[in-house]
């Protein structure tokens, strides 16, 4: 079980390796407080690119969230 410092510090290690990478919207920190993952979100699960199953000991996890896109909000206009 990970604690979010070493959650933190995982995260660092993984977002600086997939930085460029355009298949990759973002690297987040998920999980409880009893427990913490790294959550890479991807565009597509079809093209997804190799990822570890962990990072420094702190648990790697996947989501799908598509291709994203900023929209107007109709308040600014």
């Amino acid at each position: 079980m990970a604690n979010i410092d070493e959650a933190r510090a995982a995260k660092r290690v993984l977002a600086q390796q997939l930085a460029h990478d355009r298949r990759v919207n973002g690297v987040g920190i998920g999980g409880t407080r009893a427990s913490y993952v790294v959550k890479v979100q991807l565009v597509s699960e079809t093209d997804s690119p190799d990822l570890p199953s962990e990072v420094n000991g702190v648990p790697v996890e996947t989501v799908i969230v598509g291709t994203i896109t900023s929209q107007v909000n109709a308040f600014t206009r």
